[in-house]
């Protein structure tokens, strides 16, 4: 564990094939948008990119951000998410000066796709060194997992999701490792780990600390613990979050707020068209608990079994084709049903198979400390409603348990049935990467 990014020579071969899907697919999207994403402009970016990404509902911010540097996610939710594209923004502006075309879609692609390979070596990792299986074996559930949809596409889209799964895959190779071994990370891993995954996107900051609860116990709640690791890291957040609000969010929504009524005074009609936009909004987002800085983004309204099956499980691994990476907030209804019947065939098996795991495999500490973090995902989609009606974009931060789950069920059948079970997994997985792969190849050419 000294040098985690060194790949080694067993390696190479999965780094090379994922390197070169990964390229591929970042060139489609480029190709794509290029003419129009590409533009030199000496203002701001707003226009250019703000609900032009196309792509599943992931937002274009990142590109924005580059451009020229502001503020653009939510601090609530993504505390220093912004501040990383800073010295991006700079490299950005030097290129736009000596091109005349704006770079920041090149630049996001280079990061985009380093999350992604690493992310690949670290899951085949968490098979290979965690669960002890073979290469072939680790391998194919590695693949198995950049298969899903919502990984495929999210190692192409520029939004945060492929990061915080490369930083989550990260923090479980990190402390099963320690698990394994019976040992204890160092305070200043678990306190740097906790700061990075909760700030690219708060959530992800709990199931570090479910982590960091599994490593040490009740050793947790030292006051060494409690202050190097959860609150130093969080007061750091808080100030972060502060500063970006005060100095960029609310001046920019503030002359947002002055055009708006200048707009209003000029036009009768605009404060209407204002109540209509939100009306929609609303009744896409659903009826949130209460109007408030976090619980503005719940659901109360939002059918959980057609999300269950055609979101959740569904949009997430398996890609729909009508309105095929459409966005809710474009036109893309909330639920999307299957055309072809073998798709509902193969999310159940995947299904049943992920039951099958944690079956065999609920008592192994790697697994339980999964379970927690999937099981505060479910609390926060289904119990708040959080993303509810697009939480197939946000598979990156759960769907990794699946095939660590396949993998404890594989290693638990006799030699025959494992034989049965990695000729169904490689069908599958290759179903998947050609069904995928070809919707999302077709739609962006």
């Amino acid at each position: 564990m000294n040098n985690i990014f060194k790949i080694h020579k067993e390696e190479i071969g999965l780094t090379l094939g994922g390197l070169l899907v990964f390229i591929t697919f970042n060139a489609l999207l480029i190709y794509h948008h290029f003419n129009r994403f590409t533009q030199y402009a000496r203002g701001g970016f707003w226009s250019i990119f703000n609900n032009q990404l196309h792509l599943s509902g992931y937002d274009p911010y990142p590109y924005m951000s580059i451009s020229k540097w502001d503020v653009y996610y939510d601090m609530y939710r993504h505390p220093i998410f912004s501040l990383l594209f800073y010295p991006l923004s700079l490299l950005n502006g030097g290129l736009m000066t000596l091109t005349h075309r704006n770079c920041a879609m090149f630049i996001m692609a280079f990061f985009t796709i380093l999350a992604s390979v690493y992310g690949l070596l670290f899951a085949y990792r968490i098979f290979r060194r965690l669960l002890d299986m073979g290469k072939f074996d680790s391998h194919l559930l590695a693949i198995l997992l950049y298969s899903f949809a919502a990984v495929f596409t999210s190692a192409m889209s520029p939004d945060h999701f492929i990061f915080s799964m490369f930083l989550l895959l990260m923090t479980l190779l990190i402390c099963g490792t320690h698990f394994k071994e019976h040992t204890q990370p160092k305070w200043y891993t678990m306190a740097i780990l906790y700061f990075v995954t909760a700030g690219i996107t708060l959530s992800n900051g709990i199931k570090t600390l479910i982590s960091t609860w599994f490593s040490y116990g009740k050793a947790t709640f030292r006051l060494k613990h409690v202050l190097l690791i959860l609150l130093f890291p969080t007061l750091l957040m808080v100030g972060l979050s502060y500063w970006q609000e005060q100095a960029f969010f609310i001046p920019r929504h503030e002359k947002g707020a002055r055009i708006a009524e200048q707009k209003a005074a000029k036009d009768s009609t605009f404060v209407l068209k204002g109540k209509e936009i939100a009306a929609k909004m609303e009744k896409i987002q659903g009826k949130p608990i209460e109007d408030s800085k976090f619980l503005k983004w719940s659901d109360l309204t939002t059918s959980r079994t057609d999300a269950l099956v055609e979101n959740l499980f569904g949009e997430s691994i398996i890609l729909h084709q009508d309105n095929l990476l459409g966005d809710i907030f474009l036109g893309r209804p909330i639920v999307v049903r299957y055309k072809w019947t073998i798709n509902y065939v193969i999310e159940g098996i995947i299904v049943l198979l992920f039951l099958g795991g944690i079956f065999v495999s609920f008592r192994k500490k790697l697994m339980l400390m999964l379970l927690s973090w999937f099981g505060y995902d479910l609390l926060l989609h289904f119990g708040l409603g959080f993303g509810l009606n697009e939480v197939y974009i946000m598979g990156c931060h759960w769907l990794f348990i699946i095939p660590v789950a396949i993998g404890y069920l594989m290693l638990r059948l006799p030699s025959r049935y494992q034989l049965a079970l990695r000729g169904l997994l490689s069908s599958i997985a290759l179903y998947l990467l050609i069904y995928n792969g070809y919707l999302v190849a077709s739609y962006l050419l």
